[in-house]
């Protein structure tokens, strides 16, 4: 009962004072879980769900590109693995913000070594609608040869790039 009076409350106070409102972010991690089960089970819209805005407006066949992309990988899924690194955050000076993430997948099948580069924004208070992928690339990877090297992987042939039209590493609305 005391649960229904609080949500009630906070309802109007949602109503009457809109900056009340819980702040709009996506997580990597939410991203990540879309892409794995995108590329495991060949499904465009799980990838699609968490595009944004810009992306999903000004692309006529969305789920026909990501198909044609998930169709790159070629061969039986053996492993998935992805990591955030680096980003970037720039506020305008007035409470509004803008920040993306960078994420990096290996595909392992068993027809050969893929990666997902992707820019994920996490938080954008001017446009919560622009949450979510902002660009997508498949390209193919091959095992780095030098064993004193930080990197496991090379970037090999680039394959498939999905992106939207503006607002990757800038401020935009």
């Amino acid at each position: 009962m005391l649960e229904r009076i609080i949500a009630f409350i906070m309802s109007i106070l949602m109503t009457i004072f809109p900056f009340f409102e819980e702040k709009k972010i996506v997580s990597n991690e939410e991203v990540a879980e879309a892409v794995i089960y995108a590329v495991e089970n060949k499904d465009a819209s799980a990838m699609e769900a968490v595009m944004c805005k810009n992306i999903k407006d000004n692309y006529d066949d969305l789920t026909g590109e990501i198909n044609k992309m998930l169709s790159c990988i070629e061969g039986d899924i053996e492993s998935i693995s992805w990591k955030k690194f680096g980003g970037y955050y720039e506020n305008d000076g007035n409470g509004n913000s803008v920040k993306q993430n960078d994420q990096d997948y290996i595909i392992i099948t068993s027809k050969g070594i893929y990666g997902f580069s992707v820019v994920v924004e996490t938080d954008n208070s001017f446009n919560p609608e622009e949450l979510g992928i902002r660009a997508i690339a498949l390209h193919t990877l091959t095992v780095n040869p030098n064993p004193n090297s930080s990197y496991g992987y090379l970037y090999g042939e680039f394959l498939y790039k999905i992106s939207a039209t503006e607002g990757i590493a800038e401020l935009h609305d």
